[in-house]
């Protein structure tokens, strides 16, 4: 709420977390709210945590991004962990109602979702990378058992599929992209063309990963994995992605660890799984230069650009070849209009962002959560950047768009015993 002038007159109040509990308080029959808690939006737009006295649940309104494909997405996905996971040491969202409301009501450009789920234990890792081995041990084995399951379900769901040859002409396609933009040094196009090339690397079967891990995804508490979110971009594809995106996450002291105990959680992945990783953790950077320029971001592309010839120098020595300030007429376009937009709302994603902590009521749900921008990406061998992405590539479709759930619950009724009441 906003403190009063010094008129007395209250300032103008936001009234997103009010109106979010009004709808949320409609949306599960036998749910009557009594207590709310505004939660930092991560990427969600607006959150709330609710409580009745007997139980508590978040509800999210989806203003900053039109998400709706990931949301009835995730809604499928959790049913499908819930199946496939029943015994996994960790948790994921389980969606308890979804519903739609008028552009008006939120004063947005298009309909806005808003989904009640049940709140997720611990805290979301935020920008402080996990540094002590038994997280960093959590983390292997919760991926480990994400990628031990069969493909079937997720594949038979709808969810993307993706095999070996088609992971590997998306990353040739991309490099041809970097290499057009004249931004990136010769002999770190070769070093990748020849890896990426490699028939070996590409001898593995795709399985179900998460494929959207972040700082805002991975719950922990002190010392393990406690759940994971942003489910909605299930697949199956290359194991790898997931374990590069969880480099970014990790101290580069404790990776050894990361990747030893993924190993001994997961004997039957395939030989090349780590190596492919901790190639697609160095891609990152490349992503980070396309997005840029496809962004006009001329600050961006020369800051990734900058990166990209510390990274060349750290593999191998010197100062970048002379290709690496050629740049291609696309570049130039790209810097040209950088001043135009200087006003961007978003940074790239890989770019460090100001952290914000908010706490609630309720110990160990939603505890201490930090707001923040994807984590630092990890260069095997080279310092700690600031700038990054993670590979986050996007698909040609999303299942489950029009998705409205039922509880991922075994039975269609509450706690309390009471018939949950879907909002359509």
């Amino acid at each position: 709420m906003s403190q009063p002038n010094p008129d007395g007159r209250l300032g103008k109040v936001d009234t997103k977390a009010l109106k979010l509990t009004a709808i949320a308080a409609t949306m599960l029959d036998g749910f009557v709210p009594t207590s709310w808690t505004p939660l930092p939006p991560l990427d969600a737009g607006v959150r709330v945590l609710l409580g009745d006295g007997e139980q508590q649940l978040v509800a999210s309104a989806q203003i900053q991004l039109d998400r709706t494909a990931d949301i009835g997405s995730a809604a499928e996905a959790g049913r499908i962990y819930e199946a496939m996971y029943p015994h996994a040491d960790f948790v994921w969202p389980r969606l308890r109602a979804i519903t739609e409301v008028d552009a008006d009501f939120f004063d947005t450009s298009s309909p806005t979702t808003v989904t009640l789920s049940d709140p997720l234990p611990g805290a979301p890792l935020g920008d402080v990378p996990i540094a002590d081995t038994a997280r960093a041990s959590s983390l292997a084995q919760a991926l480990a058992t994400l990628h031990s399951a069969a493909p079937e379900p997720v594949s038979d769901a709808g969810f993307p599929v993706e095999d070996p040859s088609r992971s590997q002409f998306l990353i040739l396609e991309r490099l041809d992209q970097a290499a057009s933009t004249g931004r990136v040094p010769s002999s770190l196009l070769q070093h990748w063309e020849e890896e990426f090339e490699k028939v070996a690397l590409w001898h593995f079967l795709a399985t179900p990963i998460h494929g959207s891990l972040d700082e805002t995804s991975v719950y922990t508490d002190q010392e393990r994995v406690l759940a994971l979110a942003e489910i909605g971009r299930l697949r199956v594809a290359d194991p790898a992605i997931d374990l590069a995106a969880a480099s970014a996450l990790i101290d580069p002291a404790a990776l050894p660890t990361f990747y030893e105990e993924y190993r001994n959680s997961r004997p039957r992945a395939d030989e090349y799984v780590i190596a492919r990783a901790e190639l697609l953790a160095e891609f990152a950077v490349l992503d980070w230069l396309l997005e840029a320029v496809d962004s006009g971001d001329g600050t961006a592309v020369d800051d990734a650009a900058e990166l990209l010839n510390s990274f060349n120098d750290v593999l191998f020595g010197g100062s970048a070849d002379e290709n690496a300030s050629a740049e291609a007429p696309a570049a130039d376009s790209a810097a040209g209009s950088a001043d135009d937009e200087s006003s961007r709302d978003e940074a790239p994603r890989g770019a460090a962002a100001a952290t914000a902590a908010a706490a609630t009521d309720a110990p160990d749900v939603e505890a201490a959560i930090t707001e923040t921008a994807p984590a630092d990406v990890f260069i095997p061998g080279a310092q700690p950047s600031e700038t990054a992405s993670d590979d986050d590539a996007e698909f040609d479709s999303e299942p489950g768009s029009q998705v409205r759930t039922e509880p991922t619950r075994e039975s269609d009724e509450t706690d309390d015993g009471e018939e949950t009441d879907w909002i359509r």
